[in-house]
């Protein structure tokens, strides 16, 4: 199916009717209803919602708090808006702080009393930090404070006590491999740090997409990673720390020794080829009995695969393609990274992917003028899915970087929340753009 026959049968409500029986129609009204994007900012970034492996968007009561990066005349903006779910009315702008380039957006907790916490701002900088002067209330933030070196990509979790647990990349010179660095604040307290968690085996440029989510427990951090380097080759990888991320540990039990590489990460996934199969990941979720299951995708195949790891009892992993699932419901569509995992608090699975059409034309992968923000949803614990199209399909602009909302210590997701930038990538880090960042929820 050509992507402008699609967007016909989309536009007179009959897309899929054939194989979905007498109901489609009825089914594919009632998606639209719940898939209303609403425009939260039209100065989005390049790299507005990324980075897959960042919570931004956080429910308390009644509120939720949503933020991204926008480029402005002279620069980059951190933004938060915050949806009262009472009203369905959403707050002003609000204005968090600046930013280097694209590259340094923010990451989003809250803690035990309610109060925001987050960070944002560097490409090879020191982090900025605030925190939110009164509890489930973005309006008003507390003064700036630097912490780190050479830091990028940050993520942020909340202990049971409040403490507070970022991991970052972190660049050295040239001579130097570079590392996932461990930062810990207490409450009341300055960021203690750096603590190197994970290194690369090469020197110069690497990249990792660690992501860390909570067990039921609350105090089993539980770390995915796409380890990347000069070499060309990728490990999806994962490891676990039981105390806090204290000591590491291989899903057997097995000590790691720090910093973790990935020859003694837990390997999900290897990639040697320098032309297949391109893995990404940056997203992991803890199911309420506490197992581990990890996204990721091969996006240089074609079609493009993702598929969830799950750790089994025996401390092995199970795959689960997820292309079937998403061709049952939309033939000869496909599905990658970016996108976001989310397991609630009744167990349903919730997941978000970049997905196109599979046909020989441009527009498709990174930034892609033909890419589409699918959502699959399942309520037997991976074993079927729901498939739907969330964003509004526009043919001349992609739709892609999916934000999908998760538990980060204290925030409990039902339903998760979900934003995507629409627009273009940018040819440059500091490219001021004016691309649309949309919700839905």
């Amino acid at each position: 199916m050509r992507r402008r026959d699609f967007l016909k049968d989309v536009a007179a409500g009959a897309a899929g009717v054939s194989m979905l029986g007498g109901g489609g129609s009825a089914l594919l009204a009632r998606e639209a209803a719940q898939a209303q994007p609403f425009l939260l900012s039209d100065h989005g970034c390049g790299r507005a919602t990324g980075y897959a492996e960042t919570n931004k968007i956080v429910t308390v009561g009644d509120k939720t708090h949503v933020t991204w990066l926008d480029s402005v005349d002279d620069g980059f903006r951190v933004r938060i808006r915050t949806l009262d779910r009472k009203t369905s009315q959403w707050s002003p702008i609000v204005t968090i702080g600046k930013a280097f380039d694209n590259h340094g957006g923010p990451a989003l907790t809250v803690d035990a009393k309610g109060y925001l916490h987050i960070v944002y701002y560097p490409h090879h900088h020191p982090f900025r930090y605030r925190r939110s002067t009164h509890p489930n209330d973005a309006s008003a933030w507390d003064n700036e404070i630097q912490f780190g070196k050479k830091c990028t990509y940050p993520t942020l979790v909340c202990g049971p006590d409040d403490t507070l647990y970022l991991t970052c990349r972190e660049s050295g010179d040239k001579t130097k491999p570079w590392v996932v660095s461990l930062y810990v604040k207490r409450p009341g307290k300055d960021w203690q740090g750096p603590r190197t968690i994970m290194r690369s085996d090469k020197t110069g440029y690497s990249h990792f997409q660690e992501a860390l989510a909570w067990g039921p427990d609350h105090r089993t951090l539980h770390l995915s990673t796409r380890m990347y380097s000069g070499d060309h080759a990728h490990t999806v990888g994962y490891m676990a720390s039981p105390d806090y991320g204290k000591t590491w540990q291989t899903p057997d039990g097995k000590p790691i020794e720090l910093p973790a590489t990935r020859a003694t990460v837990s390997a999900i996934a290897h990639d040697r080829d320098k032309k297949l199969p391109g893995l990404r990941c940056g997203s992991i979720a803890v199911d309420p009995k506490g197992t581990p299951h990890v996204l990721y995708s091969a996006g240089g195949l074609r079609p493009a695969e993702a598929w969830i790891a799950s750790l089994g009892k025996d401390a092995q992993w199970r795959y689960r393609p997820l292309l079937p699932h998403i061709q049952q419901r939309l033939p000869n569509w496909c599905a990658f990274m970016p996108g976001g995992l989310t397991i609630g608090a009744d167990g349903r699975w919730c997941i978000a992917l970049t997905g196109n059409p599979i046909e020989p034309d441009k527009g498709q992968g990174w930034g892609g003028t033909k890419n589409e923000i699918l959502w699959l949803e399942s309520s037997d614990a991976g074993e079927s899915f729901t498939t739907r199209i969330v964003s509004k399909i526009d043919p001349n602009v992609g739709h892609w970087m999916p934000s999908i909302e998760r538990p980060t210590g204290h925030n409990r997701v039902a339903r998760p929340g979900l934003m995507y930038l629409a627009g273009d990538r940018g040819k440059k880090n500091t490219d001021i753009l004016s691309n649309g960042v949309f919700w839905v929820g």
